[in-house]
This record gives C-alpha cells, sequence and structure tokens, in this order.
C-alpha cells in the first residue's frame, strides 16, 4: 500500500476513506499519484514515465541512501528505485515479478549499502488481486525474493521492513479478503529463508494491519497499526517484538478526534520508540490533525497533536532525544500542500523550516524520513503542480544540522 497505508476498509484504505471525511482543502493533498497508485510490471528506469514519487528511503550513513517509490508509464505504475552516492540521486532497474502487471516498493531498509530490502506488493492483473513483494539489493541490482502470503490469502501485501543486522530483516503487513483481513509479519534471515510469524491482534478485531515498524536490534522491534473494531471504530494499537516473540500492546486514542491512525514508528533504544500517524476530529470540517506518541516505561502515551490540518507520515531518531517527523500541512487560508518537519528533544516538539519548493511545483508532501546523526538526515516524498493532475516529481530535502535542502533526484 502506499505511505497513506493503514487499514483497509472494503479495498480502500483508510486513508482513502478519510479523504472522503475530508474538507476540498485537505483533500487536495497532492494529485491523484501515491495516494491511490502501486506500481508496474516493467522494469526501470525507462523514458517518458510521468507521475514519479518516493515513498521511503533508508540511510547507512551521511554518503548513502536508498529510496523507493513508482511512476506512471504506458496506462501503469512501475517501481522507481533511488540511491543517494557521492551526493547524487540516480535510478535504479526494478525488476517485476513473472505475471505482475503492476508492482510497488513500500518501504526499505539498508544495513548496509550492499544490503538493503524493499518491500510491497504487485497486482497480477490490472485491478489486482495483489500479493507480497520483496526484492533484495547487492551493491549493485536488484532481485526479487520469493515472498508468498498465507494459504488461501486472496490477498496479501507487505507494508514496512526493518533490517537492524545484516543477516536480519522483519517485515510486516496483512493478508486475507478485501473484506476480511489481519496483520502478518515475516522474518528473513541470512538472506536467503523467508518464514512467516503469527503476530497477535487485538480483541475481537475485525480486520486489522500493521504499517509501520522500527528495529532497535534483532532482538527488539515495535510494529504499529489500526484495527476495526467490533463496534465499526478504526483504532490503532502495536506490537512488540522481543526475544523472538510478539507481545500486543496497548495504545491511547487521541482524545476529542474522531479517528487516530498510525503511519510509521522509530525506536534509539530498546526501551523507546516515538509512533506518528494521524487523526480526524470531531468538528463539521473534519480536518486532518498530525500527531505522536512515545513509548517509554513500558506504555504508550500521546505526545503532541497538531492543531493546523497536517499529516505526519514518517518519523526518524537518531538519538532517544531527537526525532523528526515528516508529512505536510495546510497552513491557515490555503489548501496547498506545504511540507512539513517537526523535531523532538525529549520533552516537545519544534517546527522546523524545510523548502517550500517554487511554481509551477509547489506543491510539497514529504512521506518518509531517514536520519543517521542529528545533523544528517535525508526526508523524500513529491512535489506537485496544484492545477495538473497527476503532476507528481520526485521530492528529497537534506539535513545538515543547520537547515533543509532540495536535491536533485531522478524522474524517470
Amino acid at each position: 500500500m502506499p505511505r497513506f497505508r493503514s487499514l483497509i476498509i472494503g479495498g480502500s484504505t483508510v486513508a482513502t476513506a478519510l479523504l472522503a471525511l475530508a474538507p476540498p482543502a485537505t483533500a487536495a493533498t497532492a494529485s491523484t499519484g501515491p495516494r491511490m497508485a502501486r506500481a508496474s510490471a516493467v522494469a526501470s528506469p525507462a523514458v517518458g514515465g510521468s507521475n514519479d514519487y518516493l515513498n521511503g528511503d533508508s540511510c547507512t550513513s551521511s554518503t548513502f541512501c536508498m529510496a523507493v517509490g513508482a511512476f506512471h508509464l504506458s496506462g501503469h505504475s512501475r517501481g522507481l528505485s533511488e540511491t543517494l552516492s557521492g551526493g547524487n540521486w540516480v535510478a535504479n532497474s526494478v525488476p517485476s515479478p513473472s505475471g505482475g502487471v503492476n508492482i510497488f516498493a513500500n518501504e526499505v531498509s539498508c544495513a548496509s549499502p550492499s544490503r538493503c530490502l524493499f518491500v510491497g506488493d504487485h497486482w497480477a492483473t490490472r485491478r489486482g488481486p495483489f500479493a507480497n513483494l520483496a526484492e533484495a539489493w547487492n551493491g549493485s541490482s536488484w532481485r526479487i525474493v520469493t515472498a508468498k502470503g498465507p494459504a488461501g490469502a486472496a490477498i496479501s501485501a507487505l507494508d514496512d521492513v526493518a533490517c537492524p543486522a545484516a543477516r536480519f530483516c522483519l517485515a510486516i503487513g496483512f493478508a486475507g479478503s478485501r473484506l476480511h483481513f489481519q496483520d502478518t509479519a515475516y522474518t528473513w534471515k541470512n538472506g536467503t529463508t523467508w518464514r512467516r510469524i503469527a503476530v497477535p491482534r487485538p480483541r475481537h478485531a475485525r480486520n486489522s494491519e500493521l504499517g509501520g515498524l522500527a528495529c532497535f536490534s534483532a532482538r527488539n522491534c515495535m510494529a504499529v497499526g489500526n484495527y476495526r473494531s467490533a463496534s465499526g471504530r478504526v483504532l490503532p494499537f502495536a506490537v512488540r517484538w522481543h526475544d523472538g516473540r510478539w507481545k500486543l500492546l496497548t495504545t491511547p486514542t487521541v482524545r476529542r478526534q474522531r479517528l487516530t491512525v498510525f503511519q510509521g514508528v522509530s525506536c534509539p533504544t530498546a526501551t523507546r520508540c516515538v509512533a506518528v500517524g494521524n487523526t480526524v476530529d470531531n468538528t463539521s470540517h473534519r480536518f486532518f490533525h498530525a500527531f505522536a506518541e512515545v513509548w517509554s516505561g513500558g506504555k504508550w502515551h500521546v505526545s503532541t497533536l497538531r492543531r493546523t490540518p497536517s499529516f505526519f507520515f514518517g518519523v526518524s531518531c537518531p538519538a532517544s532525544n531527537r526525532c523528526f517527523a515528516s508529512g505536510d500541512t495546510f497552513p491557515s487560508g490555503t489548501a496547498l500542500a506545504h511540507p512539513l518537519i517537526e523535531t523532538w528533544n525529549g520533552r516537545s516538539w519544534t517546527t522546523q523550516h524545510p523548502v517550500q519548493t517554487q511554481a509551477p511545483h509547489s506543491g510539497d508532501v514529504l512521506l518518509h524520513v531517514s536520519c543517521v546523526f542529528r545533523s544528517r538526515c535525508e526526508a523524500v516524498g513529491f512535489r506537485f503542480n496544484p492545477n495538473v493532475r497527476n503532476s507528481d516529481r520526485t521530492l528529497a530535502e537534506m539535513w545538515n544540522g543547520h537547515r533543509w535542502t532540495v536535491q536533485t533526484t531522478a524522474n524517470p
């Protein structure tokens, strides 16, 4: 699923359902690209594409990052991979599974410049159903990793992945049917063995999905997700991976909000994590608001809720008292998406000032951020022309400890 990943309801994502609740100003977050798109069946890069965007990134040092996303070509969406090396973003070819009409890379994690894994899904036909997809990077090219969903599942997808060690990755997602599905998790060891592991789900959950994952080590990981309760409410939940076992954790909903939906998580230590997401308020406008929760002392608690209409999609914590959350916001009186970065110092959140790109592509959304140090982060997403549908162009901004700057990215 796209970065607006979370719970699927009757074949459409919660984000899509939430967009239906939003007023016109907030519904104009972006063009239709990453909101609904999945990527395609032919290798990339290719000349003549359009609607390019970066959905996730992973940086192992100040000189290497890997980003993944998609672009459109010949009526399909195709996988996009870009590597930052030597200060330049360069596109890499993304192979397609046999019989896959569309493919999509949801997220990527790199243990080193020569060991990365991206996860997502691919469509067997133009309209689905979709199935798990995983590909491994060896330092020069991608290869498809067999990642079958549960037996009998009509649909399956991998939403996030974390590779805290060279020979260990954990991936999470969901599987089932369009109306009945549940969260899934898999380990990938030694670059060869893919194994599904059982995940607890909230009691009486009608549907559940894990959408965000972070690992401090191979022994300590945290996954966050969302589920539909027996009463029909969409609620957040979290599960902790510790010494080879999952434990279900209680997460609070944000008070006086219609919905609370997790999008991403980061764990700077084995005992502290920060998760971000979006709410929909109870006003007649039903605005979206970015929020964050912190896990410490064995409990989750709400850390912040932005008053301005906004989204958080990604978070990265290079230290226990330093986190960067990425997304977009709509300043008062405007319907144009502005890039959003907020930092956390262990006590409070502060808004930074990422670059607003120039017209005609003056709408900006930062879907993910990866920080290797307090003074080095890469945020990726897309920019778009608010007057033209399907006008997305890839976007990457770098933090050098003092300011954000826009980098040149590839657009096949």
